[in-house]
């Protein structure tokens, strides 16, 4: 609803499929600002991870406290260094997030050999690191990357060996992934019908959109009987059911394992 209310998506939506990162930020960010911050984004930025150690404890006593929704939100808030994707502005903090989904950071520096700084740098993360400086106003301020979690993981190896990052700012990293998890994780019994609706329609969003964590094998398939035999493989089964027949009956032990499919 919000890429539509701030022009993000045409009417017509017929540039939808470019958009679909600003959907995604619309659709999340724009649904969880309905919960008080202890029960909705104080689950996102648990995740939140940084290199330092005593910046981490800050972070997380600093949402530990807070409360209610006295944080204002501000979309796709735009300077001259860019336009960042959700700007989060309270008494004691100011939070920048760029949101990920399918495409990577929109701007890079060359590499050429020569080391650039936070001032120089055209890299999207340290322009919005400027931009987050100009609104700090003595205020802890942070920048948080958002994406899923081999494009985060990227991203994080790739910059934090390098100066960019204006120094006042810390730069934290989230992952779709550890979103989900965080979120049905959660105890919702004690909470309101409506709150637990807009808590189930997060959790439903990122699963639609691939943001499970694996969770390792079901432990049956160790209980499986080792068995000689070759699978018994039906081609036009596989099509619709993906069906696999176990056999019954073994084989001579000189006898070739076999893979079996008919056309």
């Amino acid at each position: 609803m919000l890429a539509e209310i701030y022009n993000k998506i045409s009417q017509t939506g017929s540039n939808l499929s470019d958009r679909l990162e600003d959907k995604l930020t619309g659709d999340f960010f724009g649904t969880i600002r309905y919960l008080p911050f202890e029960l909705g984004l104080k689950h996102v930025f648990s995740t939140a991870q940084f290199n330092q150690k005593q910046v981490s404890e800050n972070w997380l006593k600093f949402i530990e406290k807070e409360k209610g929704h006295a944080t204002q939100i501000e979309f796709w808030h735009r300077e001259e260094e860019g336009e960042i994707d959700v700007l989060l502005i309270n008494d004691e903090a100011v939070i920048g997030i760029e949101v990920k989904y399918l495409s990577g950071l929109s701007s890079e520096d060359q590499d050429d050999g020569i080391e650039l700084d936070y001032t120089e740098s055209i890299n999207q993360l340290a322009r919005y690191s400027r931009m987050i400086e100009k609104q700090s106003k003595d205020r802890d301020s942070y920048l948080l990357f958002l994406a899923p979690y081999e494009m985060m993981n990227t991203v994080r190896k790739n910059i934090l060996n390098r100066s960019i990052i204006s120094p006042s700012i810390e730069l934290g990293f989230m992952c779709w992934q550890d979103i989900h998890e965080s979120l049905i994780n959660l105890d919702v019994d004690q909470i309101e019908t409506g709150q637990q609706l807009i808590l189930n329609d997060l959790q439903a969003l990122l699963s639609k959109k691939g943001f499970t964590c694996f969770k390792g094998f079901n432990s049956n398939i160790f209980n499986q009987p080792i068995m000689r035999s070759a699978y018994s493989f039906k081609h036009e089964d596989s099509i619709s059911n993906n069906i696999w027949i176990w056999p019954t009956k073994t084989i001579k032990e000189e006898q070739v394992y076999e893979y079996n499919t008919t056309d």
